[in-house]
């Protein structure tokens, strides 16, 4: 007879996003996958069910490139993160799971093979890492290597005399839609089922455009509506950017929308913007490395070993490579210089706790 769960896992609610946001606000963490929009939106993509037991926040994906529970994020000590950590392990036993965690930060990986030794393989897919900027740096297109944003910048403001820049807000939604429905129209892959999913998503993010306390820009040539971006804060210091989409007759707006995005995130008084990951796609991530990242925010996935199994996993790979001197060494000189310093490899995935 299988156990009674440990944990009284159901799909998001908006009536969740207090708890989510605290919990965050608390950890420092800086993940797209703990901003509550992306928790709500993302839910049907990634079959997301959560809990919220003895001060942490629970979740269990059960998606198709997303599976596992996620590190627990809450207050308390090492042997509360032990019990929250054993909580989740009798839950996957209790439903027949296999014992898996997916998307902890380096720290969080450490933590789970310190308190089981042994027990996890831990492995760290690059794609999965999160893209952060410095909002200073980006807003203000600061430093030697923001030169030819600056110029694609100058250059399509000069071109298109009508330009205007407008908060992204309910009232103007319909042209967002529209420069959504321009974009997906002009790719060869528009039915793929990831497109079907992000389409939904956005779909659920113009619904509850004001319950998920969304904001963003809109970029239009006179009425002409060519691009926007929309966003939303993760914590009080970190911004997330949800969406960034233009028609394909404002494609050259892209530097322009995540200039405004980094202004806006800027604004309110966050020091990051979290443009999300690339998920190997050469593309996205040609485009998000050409903004020159501060920090690649690394991500481990820990599954059981099998018996016998004492091979060395990629954490073992991280922590030989890089030590959290030259990670901490690499953020300080970062925010101390307007040329930003880009981090080199995988190598130099790190976590940033803020």
């Amino acid at each position: 007879m299988s156990k009674e769960p440990r944990l009284p896992l159901i799909p998001p609610r908006l009536t969740d996003a207090p708890l989510v946001r605290a919990a965050v606000e608390r950890s420092g963490l800086a993940g797209n996958e703990l901003n509550f929009a992306n928790v709500f939106l993302l839910q049907e993509k990634h079959r997301t069910t959560v809990a919220f037991r003895d001060g942490f926040f629970f979740r269990h994906y059960d998606g198709q490139r997303l599976a596992g529970y996620g590190f627990p994020i809450g207050d308390g000590d090492e042997n509360d993160v032990a019990s929250a950590l054993r909580t989740i392990l009798d839950d996957a036993e209790s439903r027949g799971r296999a014992p898996r965690i997916c998307l902890a930060t380096r720290t969080q990986a450490a933590t789970l093979r310190r308190l089981f030794p042994g027990k996890f393989r831990f492995s760290c897919d690059r794609g999965d890492a999160d893209y952060l900027y410095s909002t200073e740096r980006t807003a203000g297109l600061i430093g030697r290597r923001m030169h030819r944003k600056r110029n694609a910048v100058k250059r399509f403001e000069r071109e298109r005399p009508d330009l205007r820049v407008a908060p992204l807000t309910v009232e103007n939604l319909d042209a967002a839609a529209l420069i959504a429905e321009r974009w997906r129209a002009n790719r060869p892959d528009a039915d793929s089922p990831e497109l079907t999913a992000e389409q939904r998503a956005l779909d659920a993010a113009f619904r509850f455009f004001d319950e998920l306390k969304l904001f963003g820009k809109l970029v239009l040539d006179g009425d002409e509506p060519l691009g926007f971006a929309a966003l939303s804060a993760t914590s009080n210091l970190v911004c997330n950017e949800h969406f960034e989409k233009a028609t394909p007759d404002g494609a050259a707006s892209y530097p322009l929308l995540c200039r405004a995005a980094s202004q806006l995130a800027l604004e309110r008084g966050a020091r990051w913007l979290n443009r999300e990951e690339d998920l190997n796609s050469q593309g996205l991530r040609a485009a998000k490395s050409a903004w020159f990242p501060e920090i690649l925010l690394a991500k481990f996935n820990a599954v059981e070993r099998v018996f016998g199994d004492v091979e060395p996993d990629d954490l073992d790979v991280w922590d030989a490579a890089a030590t959290e001197t030259d990670v901490e060494t690499t953020r300080r000189q970062t925010l101390e210089t307007n040329d930003a310093l880009e981090i080199d490899g995988i190598d130099k995935l790190g976590e940033i706790t803020v």
